[in-house]
């Protein structure tokens, strides 16, 4: 019997009810003429507890180019600075939002869109910090497509974690493998 140990690259954060795999992805690419692959970074979004008996999906995807997965961990980095203002974080196109004694600021990646037999799908993914309490900092990670959404909260530690994590998958990603033809 032979022992065969095979490492993954991959990082798992879970929540009370959720959670959020990132890993390495791969793009199949077919045009021009030309096979082959591109690296890329994969989200899989997920839900601990099924919903019951609705047909809402207990898990989404979402493949992102390297420079988006790096977008995102500079978002992260811009919401974990205490030193930022809400004027800041507008003039980059985060979104700030206060109601009452709670205050959130926003960064969604640009949508990606693509058809399916049902139609037009978009699918969106984000962060999130907001106070809930003078020194209450509270993180999360978002996806949604449709009407359907899985928010991901994660411990100050955690979304720092995952910030370094995405820079060093978007870096790592940045590849292209040309088939023979």
């Amino acid at each position: 019997m032979t022992d065969k140990t095979e490492r993954t690259v991959r990082q798992i954060f879970y929540a009370a009810h959720s959670g959020l795999e990132l890993q390495p992805g791969v793009k199949q690419v077919n045009g021009h003429g030309h096979e082959g692959s591109e690296g890329r970074v994969q989200f899989r979004f997920f839900l601990l507890k099924p919903p019951g008996s609705t047909d809402k999906p207990t898990q989404i995807r979402f493949v992102s180019e390297p420079s988006e997965a790096h977008d995102l961990a500079w978002a992260m980095e811009m919401l974990l600075n205490p030193g930022v203002s809400p004027q800041e974080y507008e003039a980059n196109h985060f979104k700030v939002k206060s109601s009452g004694a709670k205050t959130s600021v926003s960064y969604r990646l640009p949508p990606h869109v693509y058809e399916s037999s049902a139609g037009k799908v978009q699918t969106e993914v984000g962060i999130e910090s907001y106070w809930t309490a003078p020194g209450e900092r509270k993180f999360a990670l978002f996806v949604g497509r449709g009407n359907d959404f899985i928010n991901v909260p994660v411990p100050r530690a955690g979304f720092r974690f995952a910030a370094a994590f995405l820079k060093h998958l978007a870096l790592a990603q940045c590849w292209v493998e040309k088939g023979e033809g």
